[in-house]
């Protein structure tokens, strides 16, 4: 009896173990061919110095990407204002985050949407400007 559960349990175990491993999908991924959608700001946004900066956006692709980075420059002397990286393995990424405007001239902005497409260092970006004002 006791060979008999052990047994049982050992195939259970085996095939969790060998389904829980497979990607949907072994096609490869390049940077090209990732969906990457921006809802909100809109380009050419302009925001004051204070607001709130609510950033939307989606990824997509039909293999397991590796993570994303939101990040907002200052054009005009290329420091980077914002910076937020999420390392995660799926498919899609719904993000949704806010940034507090904190830039105190006149300048523009630009948001990247990075979408890390594997461990080679292989990415995908979409890129937006944005205002912002004193």
């Amino acid at each position: 009896m006791r060979f008999l559960k052990t047994g049982i349990l050992g195939i259970i175990l085996l095939a969790i173990g060998a389904t829980s491993c497979q990607k949907k999908d072994n096609t490869p991924a390049t940077a090209d061919q990732v969906q990457m959608t921006i809802m909100s700001p809109n380009p050419g946004q302009i925001f004051q110095q204070g607001d709130s900066v609510h950033i939307n956006a989606k990824v997509t692709f039909v293999t397991e990407l590796h993570g994303y980075e939101l990040k907002i420059t200052d054009t005009s002397t290329g420091f980077i204002v914002y910076d937020d990286a999420e390392h995660v393995h799926d498919d899609h990424f719904d993000i949704s985050d806010t940034w507090f405007n904190s830039v105190a001239q006149a300048t523009s902005l630009r948001l990247d949407l990075i979408a890390v497409v594997d461990h080679d260092g292989t990415v995908a970006t979409k890129t937006i400007y944005l205002q912002t004002h004193p």
